[in-house]
């Protein structure tokens, strides 16, 4: 092989190797992000295959598919045992491609969950992603020695354990407050009327209709293009999806009161500041944040504002709850799974004003008595602003990513 043919092997197998690294660290980052998505995640697939498994078991699972996932990405990407890393993501890749070909044929859930609620694939594309990975990666093996090294050998030992302490504490970050970057219709931002309405100018539905006609004993389908003579006689007809029009971001928000009522709208149009008390069980929401929810009850109804609990507990289960705390704020129904997507706790605050969502709070972040003193057009603890988020973003990135870019930089300085 000549130099030139050399150099040029070595940049496909290191442009290759930093694709692998980069899906694989990506995937495991946005899954790091909700951690309880993944779990829901992966409730699903055991329900679609009527496997039974325990919360505990699925929250292991969800966090050993995190941490493998980002570790051999990361490692990956600075050169870090690289034999080892490349056999394990091809046995990974091994087990999840026949997998993903599976839920293709027979698509028992819509959506793979591979990147999270960050980038929505189908079955087939994931399939698809998952045999491109494989290939890419029996490549950079059969070249493994070529994959260039960002970090030295003596100092690998310290990005892997960075790598891995820094996506185990971001995890349970995301668990005890919420997700740092929320990917969900429901994000802080976002207008609820909005979402959930399509543009007059959005694509539609397009369908082709066939014609099923027989003759001489002999079925064929047609459509108006090669509708035959008359010597066929008509069988039946049915419409065919060609082409999938708008689809927007929310299309399952629905709100009624225990007696069947659709409040929906009437909450939505309400011109102010609107407190959603979210407990999707109240059979297991925590009691010491009853004297929260009551303070907060107590200073909406001061205000003005409407305050709701919503919930997917049944009629016994709210009477009940009803009579050990002694609550006087009304209830509204919505399904369980809609309310896991609109916040990631039980119980989570979300607060609007015109629709809009301006705040969300997990349990242990909701404010308390102390600092629900004045109105809320001037409490600062309840008006979450587009600046706070976006810091909020930045201190993600130095976090995860700034500590690794410092240890390569001290690494390459005492190399020199």
């Amino acid at each position: 092989m000549n130099k030139t043919a050399h150099i040029a092997s070595g940049i496909t197998v290191n442009a290759l190797r930093f694709v692998l690294a980069l899906v694989f660290a990506f995937s495991g980052f946005v899954k790091a992000v909700d951690p309880m998505g993944t779990v829901y995640k992966m409730a699903d697939y055991a329900e679609a295959f009527g496997m039974a498994a325990s919360p505990a078991l699925l929250w292991i699972g969800a966090w050993a598919l995190i941490m493998v996932e980002y570790v051999m990405g990361v490692s990956l990407f600075f050169g870090l045992y690289r034999r080892f890393y490349l056999w394990l993501m091809i046995l990974f890749l091994g087990v999840m491609t026949p997998l993903t070909l599976v839920l293709a044929l027979t698509n028992p859930v819509s959506d793979c969950g591979c990147f999270g609620d960050a980038v929505a694939l189908t079955n087939w594309q994931t399939f698809g992603k998952n045999v491109a990975l494989l290939v890419m990666a029996i490549i950079v093996l059969a070249c493994h020695k070529r994959v260039w090294r960002v970090i030295s050998e003596r100092t690998q030992w310290l990005v892997f354990v960075y790598a891995a302490a820094s996506i185990a504490l971001f995890m349970q970050y995301n668990i005890r407050h919420l997700p740092a970057l929320d990917f969900r219709p429901y994000a802080i931002g976002t207008n609820l009327i909005d979402a959930m309405t399509i543009p007059d100018d959005a694509p539609q539905d397009e369908y082709e209709t066939l014609f099923v006609l027989e003759k001489d004993g002999v079925q064929r389908t047609f459509t108006f293009d090669n509708y035959p003579d008359s010597t066929w006689t008509f069988v039946t007809r049915e419409n065919r999806l060609v082409s999938k029009g708008y689809v927007p971001p929310i299309t399952d928000f629905y709100l009624a009161t225990f007696d069947g009522e659709d409040v929906t709208w009437d909450v939505l149009e309400y011109p102010g500041y609107t407190f959603l008390m979210v407990a999707s069980n109240l059979n297991r929401t925590n009691e010491g944040m009853l004297d929260v929810i009551n303070d907060l009850y107590d200073y909406a109804k001061v205000g003005g504002h409407p305050f709701y609990m919503l919930t997917s507990s049944s009629v016994a289960e709210i009477e009940e709850w009803t009579e050990h705390t002694g609550a006087a704020y009304p209830y509204l129904h919505a399904d369980e799974i809609l309310l896991k997507t609109m916040i990631r706790a039980n119980p989570g605050l979300i607060v609007l004003k015109d629709a809009t969502v301006i705040g969300k709070w997990s349990a242990p972040d909701m404010p308390r008595d102390e600092q629900l003193t004045t109105s809320i057009e001037r409490n600062e603890t309840l008006l979450i602003m587009p600046r706070e988020i976006r810091t909020k973003h930045v201190l993600v990135a130095l976090w995860m990513f700034f500590p690794l870019l410092l240890l390569v930089v001290i690494d390459r300085t005492r190399a020199s």
